[in-house]
């Protein structure tokens, strides 16, 4: 149980980034990449297509792109302190259908119609990565899979706000991670929000 729950760290955080990468092309598409848009699907980009949003000279679009960093480096870190072998890890059919089922019940498709809504939508979707994280850093710090009825009725809301200020105590060095990432991308999103 311990290795699955580990397991399915990394490659939520994947499914994080490859979702804060859509929303960075879905901006680009309508200014710096408009020329794009209709030929290349948002969701189907590529780690290697990174380098197509840094070039992007929209501050929304670099702000995703450093809580992208943000994410990555946490990952690394989990890699490292667990002693885990990322190929190994990634490779894992199991562990990636574990974190899918924590993907698919947080994140939704927002609709989007210009980059307005994309802008407006961004709250929400950092809101519910938050909530993602929050589910999985439950899942490491009760170490089970299926988290109780009980989570699901406003425990992350309760805690919320002290997640953000960093009040929230754990001995868990892995779920004091997912804290601290919590942290982090809300800050980028106030960063975001101070810009439209």
């Amino acid at each position: 149980m311990e290795d699955e729950i580990k397991g399915l760290v990394p490659h939520v955080l994947s499914f994080i980034v490859s979702e804060y990468c859509k929303y960075g092309f879905l901006l680009a598409y309508e200014k710096e990449l408009s020329d794009l848009k209709g030929l290349i699907e948002p969701d189907s980009i590529a780690a290697e297509d990174f380098e197509l949003l840094e070039a992007v000279d929209d501050e929304v679009v670099q702000l995703l792109l450093n809580s992208i960093d943000r994410v990555i480096t946490c990952s690394k870190t989990f890699f490292m302190i667990n002693n885990l072998d990322e190929f190994e890890v990634m490779d894992n059919e199991a562990y990636n259908q574990l974190a899918s089922d924590n993907y698919y019940i947080y994140i939704i498709d927002w609709e989007n119609k210009d980059y307005d809504d994309v802008l407006v939508n961004l709250n929400a979707v950092y809101f519910t990565i938050a909530r993602l994280l929050y589910h999985t850093a439950s899942q490491l710090r009760l170490q089970k899979i299926e988290l109780p009825d009980e989570f699901y009725d406003d425990e992350f809301l309760d805690k919320y706000s002290d997640l953000l200020d960093h009040k929230v105590d754990t001995d868990d060095k892995n779920v004091a991670l997912l804290y601290d990432l919590i942290a982090d991308l809300n800050a980028d999103l106030l960063d975001i929000d101070r810009l439209s």
